[in-house]
């Protein structure tokens, strides 16, 4: 529990002159209910210890081609990787590019192909360091969950 620039430490004795001086209320079933509902929602909110959570609106979508956006839910810089995800509207083309490291690749939601190679939902898609990922594009939308190299890689020239 943090302090505010406005406590003071009370001498012990004062202390516990004030805490015997109060009177416990008594709540009725209402308001018990209101302090146990709130109490509850407030642990729901702390993060677990030695976790993050990254809410569902938190986190802009960034275009970086047209008809593809990406989210970047985290980044490791030291490690050179980063778990974002990605969604295509129709027509979204990510360009050619090669791979420096391997990349995770899931399909959530619709579908897409990397060249020919179709990809539905629930399917996992893993290339492997040095390989070459043809044009991935969609025509019906796709989101995908990426695990890969950061920076991203840089499309083929």
């Amino acid at each position: 529990m943090s302090r505010s620039s406005d406590d003071v430490d009370l001498p012990q004795d004062l202390q516990d002159s004030l805490a015997a001086g109060v009177q416990p209320a008594e709540l009725g079933t209402e308001q018990r209910g209101r302090m146990r509902s709130r109490i509850v929602e407030l642990a729901r909110e702390q993060t677990p210890e030695g976790t993050r959570t990254l809410r569902g609106g938190e986190g802009a979508w960034i275009e970086i081609a047209p008809f593809v956006e990406v989210r970047e839910l985290r980044r490791d810089e030291a490690a050179g990787m980063h778990t974002s995800l990605m969604r295509m509207r129709p027509g979204g083309v990510v360009p050619a590019h090669r791979h420096e490291r391997e990349e995770e690749f899931i399909i959530l939601e619709g579908e897409c192909y990397i060249g020919t190679h179709r990809l539905v939902a629930g399917d996992v898609h893993i290339a492997a360091a040095g390989s070459w990922h043809e044009p991935v594009t969609t025509e019906s939308g796709v989101v995908v969950l990426l695990r890969g190299e950061y920076p991203h890689p840089t499309p083929a020239t």
